[in-house]
């Protein structure tokens, strides 16, 4: 995206507000009769795209928002998985001038260890609370859907929203 065309970070921001709220939805459908299928974390998919891509144009604030507004939405515990979400966007902020010049294979393995060790760190977390947590077995199939729903939600912000690296911003 030149910098001609591109949104005024307040724009960018309320464009990102209005894809989580409909990556945090998105769950809820019903994808089949039972119900039965696992549905991928859109909005971890989302936020970490967005942030490698445009690391100064996305607000804590906004991160915060759409985790906690997914821990409300689909029952988690309140603001473990917004936690998650905003230490995993922070870490990837920090190193997104690594994947401006990176394979994207690298990103997506990048990514997809990122999002295992936000599945284990609230295994702990809630085994330590006494909490009840899901077992290893929808772990690792959420783990394997997010990952697989990954590539397809940068092509959408790459391809569809021209949300693209920039090196200014």
């Amino acid at each position: 995206m030149t910098s001609a065309r591109a949104l005024p970070a307040p724009a960018e921001t309320a464009l990102y507000l209005g894809l989580g709220l409909v990556a945090v939805i998105a769950p809820l459908i019903p994808l089949s009769p039972g119900g039965g299928l696992t549905p991928p974390d859109l909005a971890y998919g989302l936020t970490v795209a967005w942030v490698i891509r445009r690391p100064a144009r996305l607000p804590l604030w906004a991160i915060l928002l759409v985790g906690l507004l997914g821990d409300v939405m689909l029952s988690r515990p309140l603001g473990l998985g917004a936690l998650g979400l905003l230490l995993a966007a922070e870490v990837f902020r920090a190193r997104a001038a690594a994947f401006a010049n990176a394979r994207f294979a690298t990103e997506w393995l990048a990514a997809t260890l990122g999002f295992a060790a936000i599945l284990a760190a609230m295994q702990v977390a809630l085994t330590l609370a006494l909490a009840p947590a899901a077992g290893l077995r929808p772990s690792l199939l959420y783990l394997g859907v997010t990952a697989g729903a990954y590539p397809l939600v940068v092509l959408g912000l790459t391809w569809c929203l021209a949300i693209r690296f920039r090196s200014t911003a």
